[in-house]
């Protein structure tokens, strides 16, 4: 659900901060540096020139003591945990579209929606522009404009960031992409991997829970032709091609966050095992600072694999999405618990989207044991073993 009011810290903090330094007494930030400065709807304005400042969180202050004082033990540092939630693919348009014209963009998540309101902070793709703007991309074949209507149904279901790096974000322009920004803005929803130009594309969302802030980064391996980035072009954060690059923001915002989450638009689709490719990239994303890897763009579900405590969901499939076969309409919303004391637990919910709209719901029985075990396979062959327990699936849970 969204954490606007724990994304704002009061002025009184910053007095007290302020006459800490004054005094020449000590302050303990997160386990990681301070992040920059962030807007309302929580995405960073200038994540490479973070200082501290208000945005600054204080675990303590200790003002000076006499010699006829005992100065109090340091408090204890309770143990930290943070609560995922994530679904794959969503788009507004072609049967979407049309449910949405008839239903309302709320009633598209309504079926899933406590399990994303119940997380501090769930994530979906969103792989469609939210725009009545623009000019569509006659170079491609397969496009996306969906229905600004959506935004509002992404903000009731308690949608908190979203990744545009993907190959549709430009499939109706600029004009669309960033008027899909400015909507998802509006709502208090944040973004990451796409914007006005390469820096903008390039910069964490940030935001604020109460287990501390989160860095939300997004790459798109999949890149049209003009859907890069440029430093005066709007457009897409790319992926491998800048392979240096990418690791150096993932550790820029290691330290500027206490959790960050790294999305990748990748892998081939229809195909349900992960690439060595995919792999390899992953591997290096946790060993730069990641915390959580999402996957996205097969529309099918592949395995989840943990690495140096640390999980990767190489796919999440589709989650609002038209479609035509049985493997592409099973989903999952992922319940990740991670903690800085060790390694992450995970709970899955099976998810089907209906025929012929594409609109998610909580399935059960029969239906939720063919996704699950599908999942559990792929994630054995990565040496991670699901455990399905009536119609769920879990990991290194009580």
């Amino acid at each position: 659900m969204h954490q606007t009011h724990d994304r704002i810290l009061t002025a009184t903090v910053v007095v007290v901060w302020i006459i800490a330094l004054a005094l020449g007494g000590t302050y303990l930030v997160s386990t990681r540096e301070a992040p920059g400065p962030v807007a309302s709807n929580g995405v960073t304005q200038d994540s490479e020139s973070s200082s501290p400042t208000a945005g600054t969180t204080l675990k303590a202050a200790t003002l000076p003591t006499t010699t006829t004082q005992t100065a109090a033990p340091p408090a204890a540092v309770p143990r930290k945990t943070l609560t995922i939630a994530a679904g794959g693919d969503t788009i507004g348009d072609r049967d979407v579209g049309t449910f949405i014209d008839e239903n309302g963009g709320k009633a598209v998540l309504a079926g899933v929606a406590p399990l994303l309101r119940d997380s501090q902070l769930a994530f979906v793709n969103l792989e469609s522009p939210l725009s009545n703007k623009g000019t569509r991309n006659t170079e491609k074949d397969v496009t996306f404009r969906g229905r600004p209507a959506l935004v509002q149904g992404l903000d009731a279901a308690g949608v908190d960031v979203v990744s545009l790096a993907n190959n549709h974000a430009l499939d109706w322009g600029s004009k669309a992409l960033l008027d899909t920004v400015t909507r998802l803005d509006a709502a208090g929803i944040a973004h990451a991997g796409a914007g006005t130009n390469l820096d903008a594309a390039r910069a964490p969302a940030l935001l604020r829970t109460t287990s501390g802030t989160v860095a939300v980064l997004a790459y798109s391996e999949i890149l049209p032709a003009g859907f890069a980035a440029g430093a005066d072009r709007a457009g897409v954060n790319p992926g491998r091609e800048h392979h240096e690059r990418l690791l150096a923001d993932i550790a820029a915002a290691s330290k500027q966050a206490d959790w960050v989450v790294v999305s990748f638009h990748w892998g081939i689709e229809y195909q349900g095992q992960a690439s060595r490719e995919q792999r390899a990239l992953a591997h290096d994303a946790v060993d730069a600072g990641a915390d959580l890897v999402l996957g996205h763009h097969p529309h099918v579900l592949q395995g989840i694999e943990l690495y140096r405590n640390k999980l990767i969901a190489y796919s999440l499939g589709d989650f609002v999405f038209d479609h035509y076969s049985r493997a592409t309409g099973e989903a999952v919303v992922l319940e990740i618990v991670m903690s800085s004391a060790g390694p992450p637990s995970l709970r899955i919910t099976p998810v089907y989207l209906s025929d012929p709209h594409g609109i998610p719901h909580v399935v059960s029985g029969t239906e939720a044991r063919s996704i699950l075990s599908r999942l559990a396979g792929f994630s054995d062959d990565l040496g991670l073993r699901l455990k399905l327990t009536g119609d769920q699936a879990v990991f290194n849970t009580p």
